[in-house]
């Protein structure tokens, strides 16, 4: 999750009724043990992920006195937190995310179709489990012949085994690759159903592999019982299924999702499309989303050149000169805040939740940077701050005797 589970003091300004909410919105992580838990955001793990009990508040903010026909937008959608709590709401939602896991991921966990078509999920999931395991059965077996690895049309084989072999072990890989043939088979004549099959496959990949963590890539030695891949599997796709019938109660459209750079959001949504917009961009130089997600990428065959090439603040992009970097994250922090601008309905307000960060050892205050980064169509209507009480060595050289904090920031559009 982005927001901090250790409190911190929280710091706040603007209206009174504002800088309330937004400080409900910093405290929730804290206190709300139910909301992260609650339809479909325990499904996929996901870095950095806005916690949903603060996009809950949100987005009750931003749409306050709006119609369920109007849009709701998050231009970095990532796993799709607040197009969840939207869908739940009842109001359509348009996402935008240049990371296509993100993509796949934020469409299952809002799968907008009848109950009959979630029954299918379960089913469908189920034989697909029911065949990994009769398989692996059949492959303990004297003489008998192991399943051959998915050979991805389009995908050099030899290169996908060569990056993939370290990660699984033998029966683990086998069991994994037979689950996505199957789903690749499901795939070809229902290509929704696929697709949200293929994220439960991604949901259990780093449970089974030997990978740490989403964001830590180190090496363990992980003993996974055979047939627990298509167990796991099977879980995930009954617990989305479930988590999709408590989404259904509320009426609602499937959100729109594309896989595009924010800073084209002028190409989807027309010029005071949305009544309100709720989004984390990205913070400078912490995270890597392209690194974090390598492996899924590897195996499900996502292409992610474009994520690899515009990905805005990555870690990797401040390796060799940070402060040509940092110029590039803030130019791209202004466009992004552009369009929003233009994206936002008149009288309408953007949330966004923003964090320090330190980029060579010197602190990046993202509150002064969004502050520079607004237009003349928007103003800051109110701000909240938490600070971050826990730091490493380098964060309290770099911030010294200033804070750093994680901050929600209500802007408003001009009329």
């Amino acid at each position: 999750m982005s927001m901090p589970r250790t409190p911190g003091r929280i710091f706040a300004d603007g209206p009174p009724d504002l800088a309330e909410i937004l400080v409900a919105a910093l405290r929730a992580p804290q206190i709300d043990e139910e909301t992260a838990d609650s339809l479909t955001h325990p499904f996929h793990t996901y870095p950095a992920r806005l916690h949903p009990a603060t996009a809950r508040i949100l987005v009750e903010l931003v749409a306050r006195n709006a119609a369920p026909s109007d849009m709701i937008v998050d231009p970095f959608c990532g796993s799709g937190t607040v197009l969840v709590e939207a869908r739940a709401a009842g109001f359509r939602s348009l996402g935008v995310d240049l990371n296509p896991l993100a993509c796949l991921v934020a469409h299952a966990k809002t799968w907008t179709v009848t109950q009959r078509r979630r029954m299918e999920l379960r089913d469908t999931a189920a034989r697909i489990g029911r065949q990994v395991l009769e398989a692996g059965k059949s492959a303990r077996r004297a003489n008998a012949e192991p399943s051959p690895l998915r050979k991805p049309r389009g995908f050099d084989p030899n290169a996908r085994d060569r990056r993939l072999a370290a990660w699984f072990q033998p029966h683990t890989r086998r069991e994994l690759e037979l689950l996505a043939t199957l789903v690749d088979e499901i795939h070809e004549d229902d290509a929704e159903l696929g697709d949200v099959l293929l994220a439960c496959v991604s949901a259990i990949l780093y449970k089974v592999s030997s990978r740490s963590s989403d964001t830590d890539g180190t090496w363990i030695d992980r003993n996974v019982p055979r047939g627990n891949a298509a167990r796991l599997f099977v879980q995930r796709a009954i617990g989305l299924a479930d988590g999709l019938d408590d989404l259904s109660y509320q009426q609602g459209e499937q959100p729109k999702i594309h896989e595009y750079d924010a800073r084209g959001l002028g190409d989807l949504v027309a010029p005071g499309g949305a009544v309100g917009i709720i989004t984390s961009p990205p913070y400078a130089g912490t995270y890597d989303y392209a690194e974090h997600q390598r492996l899924r990428f590897d195996f499900l065959c996502l292409r992610h050149r474009a994520m690899d090439e515009g990905e805005i603040g990555s870690r990797r992009s401040f390796a060799n000169n940070s402060r040509e970097a940092l110029v590039r994250w803030r130019t791209a922090l202004a466009e992004t805040v552009a369009t929003i601008a233009k994206a936002l309905v008149p009288n309408g307000f953007a949330a966004l939740v923003v964090g320090d960060s330190v980029v060579s050892s010197h602190a990046v205050y993202a509150l002064d940077d969004l502050r520079d980064a607004l237009t003349d169509d928007l103003q800051l209507a109110a701000w909240a701050s938490q600070e971050r009480p826990m730091l490493g060595s380098i964060e309290r050289t770099a911030f010294g005797e200033r804070y750093k904090a994680e901050h929600i920031v209500l802007l408003h559009r001009r009329p």
